[in-house]
C-alpha cells in the first residue's frame, strides 16, 4: 500500500522541533564533522536524484541533506549508524521507493515508526510493472501501460526508475512543493514561491526532454534498441522511442546474477539484432557487458552512461536535466556507431 505521511503531525514537528543540520554539507553522513544548530526543518533525501529536486524545489527554507553520495549504486548503498540516527531527527524523508533503495529501507522504516513522515515519490508517479517498462520482457516503446496508483501491484514488482522519464519528475517537483509546504507549515506566499520553484524545475525537465528527443531521432530506426547491463531503461525507452530488447542483469536491481543460459540468450540477441553497443551503468562494474560483448562478436561496443546517481559537481550529468541530455547524447553515439 502507499505510504501515507502522518500529516497530522507535520505541524507539531515542524514548531516543536530543532534540528541538527551538517555546517554547511550537503550529505548526511555526519560522521566526525563539526555540527551546526539550526531552527531550519531537516529534510533527508535518500539518492542525489531525489536531493536536486528536493533543494531546488525548497531553496534555503529546510535544511536538505542527501543520503548517497554522487556515483553510489542506490541498489547497493546502506547507510552509516550516524546517518540512520539523522533519519530519525528528521521533519521529512524524502525517497524515490519502489524498492530502490534496498539496503537504506530498514532505516527508514525505523523512522518511520518513530513518527517521521516518509513520501515515496515513485508509486505517486504511476509506476510501471517491469514486465512493462520495456520490451526486454516482450512489450514496445510505444505502448501505453501507465498504472494508477490504485493498482493492486507489490513493489517488487514495479520498475523502481521513474526519475528517467522526465514528465514523471517534473510531476514529481509539484508533490514535493505540496509536502514541503504541509512539513513547514506554509504560509500562502510561501506556499506560492514553493511551487513556482517546483513549475521552474518542471520545465528545464520537460526542456531536457526536448532536448533529449532532438538527439535521439538522429538514430535509424532499425538501431533504436537498446540491451542494458540492468533493467533501467524501461521509462526512457518508452518516452524517448526505444525498444529494450536484452537485459543482463534481471529485476530492476542490480544486485542479482544472470545465470550462464540467460547470458547466451543474450549474445544470440545482439547476434540476431546487430546491434552496435551495450549500455552499462557507471555505478557498476562492466566486467560482464565486456565479456559479452566479446563473445558476440562483431563491432559491439560497452558503452557507459550514468542512470541511477549523479554526476560530480562541474559533471554535464550533475543535474536532472544534464543527466537527461547527456544519456541521451552517449545513446544516440553509441546506437549510431559502426
Amino acid at each position: 500500500m502507499p505510504r501515507r505521511p502522518a500529516l497530522a503531525l507535520l505541524g507539531v514537528v515542524a514548531a516543536a522541533l530543532t534540528f541538527v543540520a551538517c555546517g554547511g554539507s550537503p550529505s548526511a553522513d555526519s560522521g566526525g564533522e563539526t555540527l551546526a544548530v539550526v531552527t531550519k526543518p531537516l529534510v533527508i533525501a535518500t539518492t542525489p536524484i531525489v536531493g536536486d529536486l528536493v533543494s531546488r524545489v525548497a531553496g534555503d527554507r529546510v535544511a536538505v541533506e542527501t543520503l548517497m553520495p554522487p556515483g553510489a549504486d542506490p541498489h547497493d548503498f546502506e547507510p552509516s549508524a550516524a546517518q540512520a540516527a539523522r533519519l530519525r531527527r528528521a521533519a521529512l524523508i524524502v525517497e524515490n521507493g519502489l524498492g530502490l533503495e534496498q539496503r537504506l529501507q530498514p532505516a527508514i522504516d525505523a523512522a518511520e515508526r518513530e513518527g517521521v513522515p516518509v513520501l515515496s515519490l515513485g508509486e505517486l508517479l504511476d509506476p510501471l510493472p517491469l514486465d512493462e517498462s520495456g520490451d526486454a520482457h516482450g512489450h514496445g516503446a510505444d505502448d501505453d501501460h501507465a498504472h494508477s496508483g490504485e493498482t493492486a501491484v507489490t513493489d517488487a514488482a514495479l520498475d523502481p526508475h521513474v526519475w528517467l522519464d522526465p514528465e514523471r519528475m517534473a510531476r514529481a517537483a509539484m508533490i514535493v512543493a505540496a509536502e514541503l509546504a504541509r512539513v513547514t507549515n506554509a504560509d500562502d506566499a510561501t506556499a506560492a514561491t514553493l511551487r513556482n520553484d517546483a513549475q521552474q524545475y518542471a520545465a528545464a525537465a520537460l526542456a531536457a526532454a526536448t532536448t533529449a528527443e532532438q538527439l535521439l531521432a538522429a538514430i535509424p530506426e532499425p538501431r533504436r534498441i537498446l540491451v542494458t547491463n540492468h533493467d533501467a531503461l524501461g521509462y526512457f525507452a518508452n518516452r524517448f522511442g526505444l525498444t529494450v530488447k536484452g537485459v543482463i542483469v534481471p529485476g530492476g536491481s542490480t544486485q542479482a546474477e544472470p545465470s550462464a543460459a540467460e547470458v547466451a540468450d543474450l549474445v544470440k540477441v545482439l547476434r540476431a539484432t546487430r546491434v552496435p553497443a551495450i549500455f552499462t551503468e557507471s555505478t557498476t562494474s562492466s566486467r560482464l557487458p565486456d565479456t559479452i560483448a566479446r563473445d558476440a562478436g562483431g563491432n559491439v561496443r560497452v558503452v557507459v552512461v550514468t542512470t541511477d546517481t549523479l554526476g560530480r559537481t562541474g559533471a554535464a550529468d550533475s543535474t536532472y536535466a544534464g543527466l537527461i541530455t547527456e544519456l541521451a547524447r552517449r545513446i544516440a553515439d553509441g546506437l549510431r556507431s559502426t
